[in-house]
């Protein structure tokens, strides 16, 4: 083994623990859970059968409102510009216990629609950003838990 091969190999070696650490939610027991029933539907980005929650997408049908929730963050402002593709909207963050962000949008905006097309929505205040990503193969419960909400 030649000098390079030797130093490509012992960098490898020490990047592992690191790639473990940062592996990606189905990895852990992440994953997308779509929650319907005869009140509020919602979609949670949790580890199931835990209190491990990232974020939810909550309605109640008939209601045109659709609350994202994004978990393990502090509000810095009163409000937030939810952005999705080209599309975005300014709403007034909602108090949540713990710490949470909580914003609401009512269901027929195009910011909904563009999120349930791409599966991604940020919601930046106070100069943050929070992403919200539905990965592709979680993408049909979006779509379903957006046609639940608006009967």
């Amino acid at each position: 083994m030649g000098r390079t091969t030797t130093g490509v190999l012992i960098a490898a070696l020490l990047a592992a623990p690191a790639a473990a650490a940062t592996a990606g939610p189905a990895q852990s027991g992440w994953t997308w859970t779509l929650y319907e029933g005869s009140g509020a539907i919602t979609l949670a980005h949790e580890v199931p059968e835990t209190d491990r929650l990232r974020a939810t997408l909550e309605c109640t049908p008939g209601q045109n409102r659709l609350a994202v929730t994004v978990y393990g963050v502090r509000p810095a402002a009163p409000f937030a510009t939810l952005t999705a593709g080209q599309a975005s909207a300014t709403a007034q963050l909602e108090a949540v216990r713990g710490e949470a962000l909580r914003a609401a949008v009512a269901l027929d905006h195009p910011v909904v629609t563009a999120m349930a097309a791409a599966g991604q929505m940020t919601l930046d205040s106070g100069g943050r950003s929070e992403v919200v990503h539905v990965p592709r193969a979680h993408l049909a419960k979006l779509r379903r838990l957006v046609e639940l909400c608006a009967r």
